[in-house]
């Protein structure tokens, strides 16, 4: 793709002490950062999916905002992570992980809602038997062990998942002890309906082909305990094919495909090139969510976000979107496009996403840089948004996709006597809800006597409506969309705003 660069923006010039301001509305408690948006030129449809982590503030939530930075939807504060919209039985779902968090890994589950935004499943990794877990957390348990990595269904109604086994291995060929430790990389399918595992693969299991020396991770003093592990692959991205999987490892700078059986059909290497010889700006590491574009006997297409930073280096190379030709015959890979925002760019040193949109668009999302971008077919930018300092928000991916959410829930609505003689204010949100196209208003002086007194057009997450009656009671009825007729509970008048 042609440049267009990415980060420390402006935004990064800001102190990372600083707290990113937070959109408070009167109906609801519910809080969301504001999202700063510029438009260039024509964007592809659909609703913005992220999962800001406030570090400050200790918080973190799924949240889907439209285009133009509105809120849409802010789901229940989680460890989250690997939140994407999906589809699983020709439903769409959404589906993240959540359960606690350690540096780089964690140990949980991945929740699915169904566009209400209930739960309809919940995926876990039990240890025990054949498939004990050893954590740094050691000698603490948990109910499951799926990595905050991926979260990745299936045609087929399974999902792909990741997870971390600490396990004793001989370090010496990278200068540690003979008796030392790694976090294993593993990979599982499950069975979503019966969380039956259905594939396991392991990393340490395949050291033959997935050596030690690949990795780029500095040793230093790790590797000697349980407790600090060295960080061998950390695996961050899962995608199946055929019977096959794409498999991505942050510190071995490498993307895998393995078989049914787990043997490495092909390695390439952002460095060394692995199986493969890299030409000219091929290069990658660090990479995060890696997915085939095409994909024949002869010839791949991928794509993947390419970090080029990681926490321990000087986070001083540019951060892109890339796209990469792999020629299975010649044994080669060759750069085809590349995409980053000139004016902003961003060095992210963690996470990230890259989501091919339709008409040949682009959508990154670069993970500890709490930035999106959208990019033409050409490799224009054409929008891009802001949520937190850097630092300060993160967000492990981020996605762009239609929805049409169904909130089983009310619509929220507070209401009070306005500074005017004789005047009520009225405030009206419903979390979730996509297409609302307007909301009327009944007052009276009592439940049994409603009356319509107003309706309006809905206006962003929340609107305000200024009637000239005084009311004691009212209700507000959506309007429109697929929660037409739906009513709020009935609610008094506040004395004053």
């Amino acid at each position: 793709m042609t440049p267009t660069g990415s980060t420390a923006s402006a935004a990064s010039a800001e102190s990372t002490s600083s707290l990113w301001p937070l959109q408070s509305f009167k109906s609801t408690p519910i809080q969301a950062p504001y999202m700063n948006v510029t438009k260039n030129a024509q964007t592809e449809p659909g609703y913005i999916f992220i999962s800001p982590h406030d570090t400050v503030r200790g918080t973190g939530h799924p949240m889907i905002y439209a285009e133009d930075g509105q809120l849409v939807w802010r789901g229940p504060s989680v460890n989250i992570s690997a939140f994407q919209p999906q589809m699983l039985e020709d439903e769409p779902v959404l589906a993240y992980w959540d359960g606690y968090l350690f540096p780089g890994f964690g140990f949980g589950g991945i929740t699915i809602l169904n566009s209400s935004y209930d739960e309809i499943y919940r995926v876990t990794l039990r240890g025990g038997d054949d498939n004990e877990f050893v954590t740094v957390a050691e000698p603490q348990v948990f109910d499951s062990y799926i990595d905050i990595h991926e979260s990745q269904i299936t045609p087929e109604g399974t999902i792909l998942v990741t997870a971390v086994n600490v396990t004793q291995v001989d370090l010496s060929s990278i200068g540690g002890p003979t008796d030392g430790w790694v976090q294993d990389g593993l990979v599982y399918e499950i069975d979503i309906r019966t969380n039956k595992v259905l594939f396991r693969w392991s990393a340490v299991e395949h050291m033959d082909q997935v050596r030690l020396s690949d990795s780029v991770l500095p040793l230093e003093d790790s590797g000697r305990n349980i407790s600090d592990a060295y960080e061998y692959p950390h695996l961050n991205s899962v995608m199946k094919y055929g019977d096959s999987y794409l498999i991505s490892s942050r510190f071995m700078c490498s993307l895998y495909f393995i078989d049914k059986n787990g043997d490495v059909i092909w390695h390439l290497h952002g460095q060394t090139g692995g199986d493969f010889t890299l030409s000219t700006e091929a290069g990658f590491c660090y990479q995060h969510n890696a997915r085939f574009i095409t994909h024949t006997d002869d010839k791949i297409r991928l794509q993947l976000h390419n970090n080029e930073n990681a926490d321990y280096t000087s986070a001083t190379t540019l951060t892109t979107g890339l796209i990469l030709d792999l020629d299975m015959k010649q044994r080669t890979v060759s750069a085809v496009q590349k995409f980053w925002d000139a004016a902003e760019p961003v060095f992210a040193q963690s996470q990230g996403s890259y989501q091919n949109l339709t008409n040949g668009h682009v959508l990154l999302q670069h993970g500890a840089v709490p930035k999106l971008e959208e990019y033409d077919e050409d490799g224009a930018l054409v929008w891009r948004a802001r949520f937190g300092y850097d630092s300060a928000i993160q967000s492990y991916r981020g996605y762009k996709a239609s929805w049409v959410g169904r909130p089983a829930t009310r619509p929220d609505v507070f209401a009070c006597a306005g500074v005017e003689s004789g005047e009520t204010v009225v405030y009206i949100s419903w979390n979730g809800a996509t297409d609302v196209q307007s909301w009327k208003v009944m007052t009276g002086r009592d439940a049994g006597e409603l009356r319509e007194a107003a309706t309006v057009s809905r206006n962003g997450f929340e609107t305000r409506i200024q009637l000239s009656d005084v009311a004691k009671k009212l209700v507000v009825v959506a309007v429109g969309g697929v929660g037409d007729g739906t009513k709020s509970d009935i609610v008094s008048i506040a004395e004053s705003c």
